[in-house]
């Protein structure tokens, strides 16, 4: 049968197949982490109302952001990309397990005001450009806190042409707090992101910083990137 013949669904499902076998991602984790997710959702006495499906986070991110914010004291969160993680940060917030800052950047107005009206930090409204990243946001003209400790990295879209959208986050890792910071790049099993990875390493490395690498494999691979006193966050 003609790939053009196959219907939406059954392409996206193939789709997906070439992606897992390209970047080495572990669908069958998936719920594995889940589980592990929902266990010490229901130990904190978070109402599990998440939606961790389709092009939302994945059970594995939701799983790391939770043990990241369980097993670090961070006081500064900046998520690139709102969504089922934004949720997550407020949920801990509100609970007294984090009682850090945090500020979540979103290019789409409708999203940021629908997901701005369910938390209590500050989501801001950044424009995508077109200029050094086709599709990345531009920061020129809004301000990121210093002193970084967590950075999430699950936006712009990135996709076509647009693949190394998210590498607008390079500049950003000129705010971490270098006496520590986990960096958390989500759908590295993708060549943009991938190489988004790399870029950072070698920024890292010129840097002269120590850190480590590891990557959490599911259904998405997210990869981490940690260093200082947050460096055994690698081999979550």
């Amino acid at each position: 049968m003609s790939y053009s013949l196959l219907t939406f669904s059954a392409r996206k499902q193939l789709s997906r197949l070439g992606t897992a076998l390209r970047g080495g991602v572990r669908p069958e984790f998936e719920a594995v982490y889940q589980r592990i997710f929902d266990r010490d959702i229901e130990r904190l006495g978070i109402v599990n109302d998440f939606y961790p499906v389709s092009s939302a986070a994945n059970y594995s991110l939701m799983y790391l952001i939770s043990r990241l914010v369980q097993s670090f004291q961070f006081q500064q969160i900046v998520e690139l990309g709102a969504g089922q993680t934004t949720l997550l940060i407020d949920a801990f917030k509100k609970r007294g397990i984090f009682d850090g800052s945090a500020i979540t950047v979103e290019h789409d107005n409708f999203w940021r005001n629908f997901i701005q009206e369910k938390v209590g930090h500050e989501l801001k409204l950044v424009p995508l450009s077109g200029s050094a990243y086709a599709g990345g946001y531009d920061f020129a003209k809004v301000e990121i806190p210093s002193k970084i400790e967590l950075l999430l990295i699950d936006g712009p879209p990135a996709f076509g042409s647009r693949y190394l959208s998210r590498h607008s986050a390079l500049p950003l890792v000129e705010l971490l707090n270098h006496n520590g910071f986990v960096i958390v790049i989500d759908d590295a099993e993708r060549r943009g992101e991938s190489e988004l990875a790399k870029r950072i390493a070698d920024v890292l490395s010129k840097k002269h910083l120590n850190y480590r690498i590891g990557d959490v494999l599911a259904a998405k691979r997210q990869t981490v990137i940690a260093s200082g006193k947050f460096e055994s966050a690698a081999f979550f």
